[in-house]
C-alpha cells in the first residue's frame, strides 16, 4: 500500500504557531541544509565541557549535590574544585568553578564534577570553596569562609574497580552551614548510591562516558550509574524477565542487564554490522537492530545470542517502531521518503507508506501513523491500514521524535529547541514548549505525569509537567544524554 496524498491546510491552534507563508520561506532556505544531514544529529556547537570515557583499566566517578531539607536560609556558595583523596594520592576531578544556590536547587539536584580515576580505595572527597553568601532578593551578603578546603569522608571501604561507573551524592544542610550570621562552615556529607526498587525508574544512556544513569521519577534525581563499554545508545526493557537491553554502537554489541541487581549478565555480539544505530524488542525474545550505514535490519535471538536473519532496506533507515495494531515493524527511511511495514518473523515487506521529506521518528495510535518529517518541519498523519495521508501539521524546525501521553503527542524539534504539543483528537498543535539545546529523545512517566526530554546540547533532561505543559525542572547529567527509557 502506498500514499501520495496532497497537502492539507493545518489548524495549528495557539502557540505562537508560525504563519504558513513564513514556513514556506524558511523551508526553501533550510531544506538544502537539512536534507544532507537529516540522518545525523546536527553539527551545532555544544555548551558541554569535553568528557571522555574511562579506559579498560580505569573507573568513572560522578558527583551530584542535593539539599538535606528544603531551602530556608538562602545560601549561595561557589566551588572551585573537587578531588578524590586516596591513601597516597589526590586525583582532581573535572570541574569548572561553579556557583550553587540553595534556593535554586530546592528539591532537585545539581551535577558537581566527574573524573576518570585509577582503581583503588579512596577515603575522602576534597572540595575547595571560593566564596559564600546569603542571598537577599538580588543582593549577596558575603560571608567569611574560614576553611575553604573541606575533606568529606567517603563511605567505609569505598573502592572503585576497573571498568565501573559510580556516583556519589553530596547532601548539603544549608541551615547548619551558617555560624553567627557571619561565617560559612559548609555542612556537607557524602552518601553512596542507594538504588531504589525496580519501579518509577528512568534509564538515561550517555555514550560519551560509557554510562547509563538511573533517575528516580518520583523526585527526578540521579540515584546511580551503570558502566556500559562501547558507547551505549538505545535501550529496551523486557518486563517479564526484568531485563534491560542496551545497544553499544562502538562495540557492536547488546548488553543484557539484570534490572533487579543492575548487573551485566550477558553480552551479545552483533555480527555483520557496521554502524548499529537503533534497537528495540517487542517481546524480549527477538531484538531488532538497524544499521544505517549498511541500509539493513538485523533480527537477533536475544535468548540464544544468535543472528536469525538480515535484510537490506531503503536508503538510510532511521527509526524503528513496533506497531501492536498490525503486529508489524515500521521503519522510516529518510532519503527514500518511505515507511516500510515488515513481518516481524520473516522481515518481509508487507506494505509501504509514502511520506514527506526526511522521515524520522514514528508513532502509531488510534489507527493513525504519525511521522516526524524532519526536512519539511511537519508531522504527517497517515491512516495506519490504508497508508493514505490524512493531514500534515506544521511544527518546529527539524522534528525528530514523538511520544504520546493520554490525549497529547509531544514532538521534539531538534533545531529550534522546542517541543510541540499536538492534540490527538483535533490533530492540531496546541502550543510549543521552550526547552534547552538540541532536544531529541523523550520518555513519559505515566505515574507522575512527566515528559522527559533529552537536551543533547546542555547535558540535561528537561522535565515537562503534563498538567501545565511547562518545564518545571531539569535533571543535570553533565554529559550528552542519548536515549531515555522509563520503567513504571
Amino acid at each position: 500500500m502506498a500514499s501520495y496524498g496532497s497537502e492539507n491546510s493545518n489548524d495549528t491552534g495557539s502557540v505562537p504557531c508560525r504563519p504558513k507563508w513564513q514556513n514556506t520561506i524558511v523551508l526553501l532556505l533550510l531544506s538544502l541544509l537539512l536534507s544532507s544531514c537529516a540522518g545525523t544529529e546536527g553539527k551545532r556547537p555544544s555548551s558541554l565541557a569535553p568528557v571522555r570515557a574511562p579506559g579498560a583499566n580505569e573507573a568513572l566517578l560522578s558527583v551530584f549535590l542535593h539539599l538535606a531539607k528544603p531551602a530556608s536560609v538562602g545560601l549561595w556558595m561557589e566551588v572551585n574544585s573537587a578531588a578524590l583523596v586516596g591513601e597516597n594520592t589526590v586525583i582532581p576531578l573535572d570541574m569548572e568553578r561553579t556557583p550553587f544556590a540553595a534556593g535554586e536547587i530546592m528539591g532537585g539536584q545539581r551535577f558537581v564534577a566527574r573524573g576518570v580515576v585509577a582503581p583503588g580505595r579512596y577515603r575522602a572527597l576534597r572540595l575547595t570553596i571560593n566564596k559564600a553568601a546569603l542571598v537577599r532578593q538580588s543582593d549577596k551578603l558575603f560571608l567569611s569562609v574560614p576553611e575553604p578546603v573541606v575533606e568529606l569522608p567517603l563511605p567505609t571501604d569505598f573502592r572503585l574497580e576497573a571498568g565501573v561507573s559510580r556516583s556519589l551524592f553530596l547532601v548539603w544542610d544549608e541551615e547548619a552551614s551558617v555560624r553567627n550570621s557571619a561565617f560559612f562552615v559548609p555542612s556537607l556529607a557524602v552518601i553512596p548510591e542507594q538504588l531504589p526498587l525496580l519501579a518509577d525508574l528512568a534509564y538515561v544512556s550517555c555514550p560519551d562516558i560509557d554510562t547509563v544513569y538511573l533517575v528516580r521519577t518520583d523526585n527526578n534525581r540521579v540515584c546511580g550509574s551503570l558502566a556500559i563499554s562501547g558507547k551505549p545508545t538505545y535501550m529496551a526493557y523486557d518486563p517479564g524477565r526484568k531485563r534491560l537491553y542496551v545497544l553499544a554502537t562502538e562495540s557492536a554489541a547488546i548488553f543484557v542487564v539484570d534490572a533487579a541487581t543492575n548487573r551485566i549478565i550477558d553480552r551479545i555480539k552483533i555480527p555483520m554490522t557496521v554502524n548499529p544505530s537503533y534497537f528495540l524488542t517487542n517481546d524480549g525474545k527477538w531484538g531488532y537492530v538497524l544499521d544505517q550505514d549498511e541500509d539493513s535490519l538485523l533480527k537477533i535471538d536475544l535468548l540464544q545470542g544468535n543472528l536469525d536473519r538480515r535484510i537490506r532496506l531503503g536508503d538510510k533507515p532511521r527509526f524503528l517502531l513496533w506497531v501492536p495494531a498490525l503486529a508489524q515493524l515500521a521503519i522510516s527511511s529518510g532519503l527514500s521518503r518511505t515507511v516500510y511495514l515488515l513481518d516481524p518473523e520473516t522481515l518481509t515487506t508487507r506494505g509501504t507508506v509514502l511520506v514527506g521529506n526526511g522521515a524520522d521518528g514514528l508513532l502509531a495510535t488510534d489507527n493513525y501513523l504519525y511521522v516526524a518529517e524532519s526536512s519539511s518541519n511537519t508531522v504527517g498523519i497517515n491512516d495506519l491500514r490504508s497508508g493514505q495521508l490524512i493531514k500534515r501539521v506544521n511544527v518546529g524546525f527539524m522534528p525528530r521524535r514523538l511520544v504520546q501521553s493520554d490525549s497529547r503527542i509531544y514532538i521534539s524539534n531538534f533545531s529550534d529547541n522546542t517541543v510541540s504539543v499536538l492534540a490527538v483528537q483535533q490533530q492540531a498543535v496546541l502550543r510549543d514548549i521552550r526547552v534547552g539545546e538540541m532536544p531529541l529523545e523523550m520518555a513519559v512517566s505515566a505515574n507522575h505525569k512527566w515528559v522527559y526530554v533529552a537536551e543533547q546540547g546542555t547535558g540535561k533532561l528537561a522535565v515537562i509537567d503534563q498538567t501545565t505543559n511547562r518545564v518545571v525542572q531539569h535533571v543535570e547529567l553533565g554529559a550528552k544524554p542519548q536515549h531515555l527509557l522509563v520503567v513504571p
